[in-house]
């Protein structure tokens, strides 16, 4: 009997067998109630860690055992369960979850839902920041964020961050720069790779800054990279191919016209002619290309733009990541490499093959794991490591352009040819006054390497405390960073030969050397070796009582910043936060921060900063009840707090230790008859009493969506007052004789508003659009910074915005009348004529002088900057454009995007609209848009910062536009793919401004490498 049990129970094994190994090929859908596609939801075999995500038209495909049963889960919605019993297909609705939380925000040291959010905090993710073709995050998020202004003043590779300010500037005393934290550390973000980014959020009222005391008056930003998630792996394959570009063309004039204005110019300054009429009309040929030979060298027309740099250049980005996990570990891993070439062209005669086009690669790689050791246990380890490299000419940025834009078309050719017994012999061109020959300088002049190795690494332990009391946790991270610097510059002189025996040009011994060639020489290293560690404690309570909900944070962090051989900056602090919410409707929450700067006194170096916080849920609320049907969410909010900042910045370098004495050893300094003998004199009396500016800040906020997230938006009102903002003693009398540390004198306000709105509709199943549009307002003035009170008013910079331009205020130009009326003022700047600039008087004393100084203009950070934001997806393409602007400021360029013949140099297109003496005085005054024209010095009067010469820095640019194409699932699905999207997008591909194509409006001036615009190409598959 037993034998036969056993036979029957091997029979019903074996039969059963097959059937327990079967598996199918499911695939399906996963949408809402009202029919729109849940784009990342997680479908996963229930019990195990065998799963997938929905793509962009929310379809799954998975491969499952024929009774198993699928877990469907997206945040925000209910989890459902689906068993197979037979189905391959499986069309799936989840119903949204009011218990669950709507959205995350990350806000500081934590998460918190965003229904419970009280403070003035936006949030933008990786999906939005990829819609931009940069290697550059900081670039990126322009126009993505309301509050938050970017400012770029150079497109250099691996040099082109963007400045950053958050609601304005309001301090004086640094560069207002926000703090930024990756994941949780302060770190810089900009060169991480795009990819690896989950979100960006940005911290902008004291509420929610105050946890960062000492260091959050400018607002904090946080970037949290992405972590692995309970699913099987899923690889991502992204490549990017990219054409670079100026936004602008350079508008030199060529050597004809520039010659005929040149004539021009000496006349009007009185000054001999250069050129003949057969010279100008030879230098005609020469710009129409019809000469040659001798002709041509002695006549040249050089485009030094076009023989310098190409008109486009190359860069190109590749990622690969894997994500995934089970109950026990969640992983995520990536490898980026991006490659960014510069516009100059290879001119280099190396003949080790060093270019002179500058060049920018990045290597990077992250691992973001976290373990769950135990039910209560979690360790994460977060690695991030760079190795960038950067090469180019030994010339910076600055002095190319420099050349570029002052070098004339028509003195010397780029370079003569001549015999030398068999061989050409290569002899570039130059001049007394011109030397340095860029051309000759990118072939000759040597080249830099630079390497930066970056490792960043986060330890953390979360620790569940439920048996001490339900909600309770503690958590610990040690982070240490490491970024080291090397840089090698190799160098060499070069010859420029000046023709002077045109009679004998193919000889050596027709031409003027200066200067001579030598041979390639090492010049030296710079390294430099920054150490960081940081460390934070916290325990986070986090309990639901029937209607209260409850948080409360406590946490100690330090912070240890080494750079070099410098004393180590050091920060020390405690954090408090408590929130509490009642039915959902009724928010309060209170944030602190008490923190410590080594830069100040022992005593002096602690400071509370704390901040308050109510919000009211109206659309909870019972007696709203007959709004349900069209009312999905109204939420009123305000804040008070203060929050603090200790740098104090002087010609861009950091001010330590100002409560300490500082003495200067000075050779020679005094004599015994005729031996000089070495002197210490106090070189800064100390501010015993230096502490931080504080900020304190208030913001009233609305938050509302309609017809189930039809339309929704923000509406953020803020103030701010600073004080104690670290001053240089401008009152101190002249016979104090030593330089006396900074004082907290300084006062200011900020004050604007923010205006986020929404507009989502799906059309039908297979066409569905977006519209966005943000709107901010920031303007500061300064209310004290220690002027003195007998200093004339137009001249006070108080009760003006902060860096708000200076200079002379210009009522037209001189006419025939003011020369002859004898009251009209005397410039002290040169000789005035008909036609040159005419500047008003402001104190009246007859003389126009620096004392006529005033303010002109708005400030060069914009009080108003917004965004257009248009979306559209059609079956399965998606079409998506954004617009970004800015208003109210001004933009001064350097002398040679502006002055004629500065210093001997060139003329653009717009020095043709000049005052023309050979038209009447009427026609001039009518249609001039330029001063009459002067030679080097001589233009001295008109050449000083002006009102005229201020433009309007206002744009509006088609910022981003993107053009996608998903492949069917049915076809990629062969390859093994989940995923397949195709891509075209590009950025700064449009500009309006008001500068007639003078350069670009967000670049600081002409010697600088080109703001860019690119198009790129791109790819993303998923496994």
């Amino acid at each position: 009997m037993k034998r036969i049990s056993i036979i029957m129970l091997l029979a019903v094994f074996t039969v059963c067998l097959p059937a327990m190994a079967q598996t199918v090929r499911i695939s399906g859908t996963v949408k809402d109630v009202q029919g729109e596609a849940i784009i990342g939801a997680s479908v996963v075999e229930k019990g195990t860690s065998n799963g997938t995500v929905t793509n962009v038209d929310g379809a799954f495909r998975l491969t499952l055992p024929a009774n198993a049963t699928v877990e469907v889960n997206y945040l925000g919605y209910i989890k459902k369960d689906v068993a197979l019993k037979g189905q391959t297909t499986l069309n799936i609705i989840l119903e949204e979850d009011a218990e669950q939380l709507e959205e995350v925000v990350v806000v500081g040291y934590g998460l918190q839902k965003k229904e419970s959010v009280v403070g003035a905090i936006s949030q933008v993710t990786s999906k939005e920041l990829l819609k931009s073709p940069v290697g550059n995050i900081s670039q990126a998020i322009t126009g993505k964020i309301p509050g938050v202004i970017t400012s770029q003043s150079s497109g250099a590779p691996g040099a082109d961050d963007a400045q950053i300010f958050i609601r304005g500037r309001a301090t004086f005393a640094g560069d207002a720069q926000p703090l930024i934290l990756v994941d949780g550390v302060e770190r810089p973000f900009s060169q991480i790779a795009p990819d690896d980014i989950e979100s960006i959020s940005v911290l902008k009222d004291a509420s929610a800054t105050a946890v960062y005391g000492v260091r959050g008056a400018n607002g904090v930003m946080i970037i949290t990279t992405k972590r692995g998630k309970e699913l099987k792996p899923v690889v991502s394959l992204t490549a990017n191919w990219q054409s670079q570009s100026p936004t602008r063309k350079n508008t030199y004039l060529d050597s004809y016209e520039s010659v005929v204005l040149l004539e021009e110019a000496l006349a009007n300054d009185g000054l001999p002619s250069q050129f003949s009429a057969a010279d100008i009309e030879m230098y005609r040929q020469s710009s129409a290309g019809q000469l040659s030979g001798i002709d041509k060298l002695l006549y040249p027309n050089v485009d030094w733009y076009d023989e310098i740099l190409n008109p486009s250049a190359p860069a190109q980005r590749y990622n690969v990541s894997i994500q995934g996990g089970t109950k026990r570990m969640r992983y995520y891993a990536s490898a980026e490499y991006y490659d960014q070439e510069g516009l100059y062209k290879n001119l280099s005669t190396d003949k080790y093959g060093n270019k002179s086009n500058t060049n920018y690669r990045r290597y990077a790689f992250r691992a973001n794991m976290d373990f769950l050791l135990t039910k209560e246990l979690t360790m994460a380890v977060n690695f991030g490591t760079r190795f960038e490299e950067r090469n180019g000419p030994n010339a910076s940025e600055s002095t190319v352009f420099y050349q570029l834009n002052h070098t004339p078309s028509w003195l010397f050719p780029v370079s003569y040819t001549i015999k030398d017994g068999d061989r050409d012999m290569i002899l570039y061109g130059g001049s007394s006054q011109y030397q340095d020959n860029i051309a000759a300088r990118m072939a000759k002049g040597g080249f830099y390497k630079a390497t930066n190795t970056i490792n960043e690494t986060n330890f953390i332990a979360d620790y569940k405390m439920d048996w001490l009391t339900p909600g309770l946790k503690a958590k610990g991270m040690v982070s240490f960073d490491y970024d080291s610097y090397y840089n090698r510059s190799f160098t060499a002189s070069f010859a420029t030969y000046e023709l002077n025996d045109r009679s004998n040009y193919e000889s050596v011994l027709a031409y003027n050397q200066f200067n001579s060639d030598t041979e390639l020489a090492y010049a030296g290293k710079n390294q430099t070796t920054t150490l960081k560690l940081y460390m934070e404690y916290s325990l986070n309570y986090a309990r639901r009582f029937d209607l209260h909900d409850v948080t409360a944070m406590l946490l100690y962090n330090q912070n240890d910043y080494r750079y070099q051989a410098e004393l180590a900056q050091r920060y020390q602090g405690l954090v408090g936060r408590i929130t509490y919410a009642y039915d959902d409707r009724y928010l309060a929450e209170f944030n602190a921060g008490y923190n410590g700067s080594e830069n100040f006194k022992k005593g002096r170096r602690f400071g509370f900063f704390p901040s308050f916080s109510v919000g009211w849920r109206l659309s909870n609320e019972t007696f709203m009840d007959s709004t349900d049907d069209w009312l999905d969410n109204l939420k009123l909010r305000a804040s008070y707090g203060q929050v603090g900042n200790d740098v104090y910045m002087v010609n861009n370098v950091r001010q330590r230790f100002l409560y300490e004495d500082k003495w200067v050893q000075l050779s020679n300094a005094y004599y015994f008859g005729t031996t000089g003998n070495t002197g210490v004199y106090e070189g800064q009396y100390p501010n015993y009493d230096v502490t931080w500016e504080r900020a304190n800040k208030y913001n009233l906020g609305v938050e509302f969506a309609v017809l189930k997230g039809l339309v929704s938006g923000n509406v953020d009102l803020f103030y701010e007052r600073r004080n104690n903002i670290l001053t240089e003693y401008l009152t101190r009398p002249q016979w104090v004789g030593v330089v006396m540390a900074a004082g907290n004198l300084g006062k200011t306000k900020n004050s604007g508003y923010e205006i986020e709105l929404r507009h989502n509709k799906r059309i039908n199943n297979d066409l569905e659009y977006m519209v966005g549009f943000t709107f901010s307002h920031a303007a500061n003035e300064i209310i004290d910074m220690d002027e003195p009170d007998l200093k004339t008013d137009y001249r006070k910079r108080e009760g003006h915005p902060i860096g708000q331009y200076y200079g002379l205020v210009v009522d037209g130009f001189v006419t025939a009348a003011d020369l002859a009326d004898p009251d009209f003022p005397v410039s002290t700047y040169g000789d005035v004529q008909v036609g040159d600039l005419k500047y008003r008087d402001m104190n009246g004393d007859k003389f126009i002088d620096d004392r006529d100084e005033t303010f002109i203009g708005y400030s060069n950070i914009p009080e108003n900057s917004y965004a257009l934001t248009l979306g559209a997806n059609y079956k399965r393409f998606g079409l998506s454009l954004m617009f970004q602007g800015v208003d109210h400021v001004s933009r001064y360029y350097d002398a040679e995007a502006m002055y004629a013949f500065v210093s001997g140099g060139k003329v653009k297109e717009h020095h043709l609209d000049r005052w023309d003496p050979a038209k009447s005085e009427a026609d001039n005054l009518a249609n001039a848009k330029y001063p009459l024209l002067h030679y080097d010095s001589y233009g001295d009067h008109n050449q000083r910062q002006n009102s005229f010469f201020l433009q309007n820095g206002a744009f509006v640019r088609l910022k981003n536009i993107e053009l996608s194409y998903t492949l069917p699932l049915n076809i990629i699905s062969k390859a093994g793919m989940s995923d397949c999207r195709l891509y075209v997008n590009a950025n700064n591909l449009i500009t309006w401004d008001h500068l007639d194509g003078l350069t670009d409006p967000e670049s600081n001036g002409s010697n600088t490498y080109p703001i860019m615009k690119a198009v790129n190409f791109g790819i993303n598959i998923k496994f």
